[in-house]
């Protein structure tokens, strides 16, 4: 599936937020958490907003893998969330792709499960990637790491210089609002409330 194909009206609504931060919105309020200054205190180049990102996406495809080998989803369920794996895939190419046009490194090969660890404890993630005994434990990761990456784009958009770059982002971003809905919805069944997005995103740095 192209990034232009997961365009909904929840790209927009968020593009429109998103677009006002990078255009130089002060404090930027995310997923549940202030930005604080510190954040915006040192210059960051698009590389390096980029490098984030794909430091993120190679953790995030790489939980999906684990967790749908695990054996631990329902059916069902694992077949909801499997073209998941897909999107962050691509994710990951496209943002590679990017900095490897800017003669930045890009680093694409699989994480291995020790700096996976280290990434999860980097970003205060609970959880492991090597202990996913229940169906509950595989999606509270995804949607905690859901959060994470709607984190890093948010913090992204504020920083990224090029048009083309702030759009990939949006774009990237309202994706993984979707992933994040979905998951907290087949986490909660009939909790509809536990389902309904956040109304800030997450500033990560």
């Amino acid at each position: 599936m192209t990034l232009r194909r997961l365009a909904t009206r929840r790209e927009f609504a968020v593009g429109g937020f998103a677009a006002a931060a990078a255009a130089g919105a002060g404090a930027a309020v995310g997923a549940g958490v202030l930005v604080g200054p510190a954040a915006a205190d040192a210059p960051v180049s698009d590389g390096e907003a980029l490098s984030k990102a794909l430091e993120v996406e190679r953790l995030i495809v790489l939980a999906y893998r684990r967790v749908l080998a695990s054996g631990a989803l329902a059916a069902d369920i694992q077949r909801a969330i499997a073209p998941y794996l897909g999107h962050e895939v691509e994710h990951a190419s496209t943002v590679a792709s990017q900095l490897t046009a800017m003669g930045e490194s890009a680093p694409t090969a699989p994480l291995s499960l020790d700096a996976a660890a280290g990434l999860l404890s980097k970003h205060n993630i609970p959880g492991s990637l090597t202990d996913l005994h229940s169906q509950n434990d595989c999606l509270r990761l995804l949607v905690n790491l859901e959060s994470l990456a709607e984190g890093v784009y948010f913090t992204a958009l504020k920083t990224l210089s090029k048009p083309g770059l702030q759009q990939l982002a949006v774009q990237i971003m309202a994706c993984e609002a979707q992933h994040w809905t979905a998951l907290s919805g087949l986490r909660n069944p009939g909790q509809y409330v536990k389902a309904v997005p956040w109304p800030f995103v997450t500033g990560s740095s």
